[in-house]
């Protein structure tokens, strides 16, 4: 359960503003898929950036809300498995996101026709794929959500 805390539970909890992963996003957005009068040009992005800003927001939202409903010192309740699920999906979403946004060269490993951000990118790419394994499985996650919170039948 406390693993969880750390792992895209409630280690990161951060203020109510937009993530600056939010902004990093968009300023990708617009390097690489253009701009137009100071936003996104192409609105199936714009929407895909703007709606992974919202759910970063509402999650963070949620994990100060839980944060100080369990200020009396008890362990987290079990809501830092849903966090864990939650925020490891937003951040494959975000990758996802920005490796598609660059293109082929959002998915270089080296060489000199790629810029730091670009290898950056395909390192936090492939690194996010990961986060649903080391912290335990999505499918792991489910089960205990399903189990331990919703109190479903085995």
């Amino acid at each position: 359960q406390h693993e969880r805390s750390g792992q895209g539970g409630l280690g990161g909890v951060g203020g109510t503003r937009q993530s600056p992963r939010s902004f990093a996003l968009a300023d990708t957005a617009k390097q690489y898929r253009g701009e137009k009068d100071g936003r996104i040009e192409d609105t199936a992005v714009r929407d895909r950036v703007l709606t992974i800003g919202m759910n970063q927001t509402a999650l963070q939202l949620t994990q100060r809300r839980v944060m100080a409903e369990n200020r009396s010192g008890d362990t987290m309740s079990f809501a830092t498995s849903i966090f864990k699920y939650v925020s490891t999906n937003l951040t494959q979403q975000l990758t996802d996101l920005r490796t598609q946004m660059m293109g082929t060269q959002g998915v270089g490993w080296e060489g000199d026709s790629f810029e730091q951000t670009e290898l950056d990118t395909t390192r936090g790419w492939l690194g996010s794929r990961a986060m649903t394994i080391y912290g335990g499985s999505n499918e792991i996650q489910l089960n205990i959500i399903a189990k331990r919170v919703l109190n479903l039948p085995d």
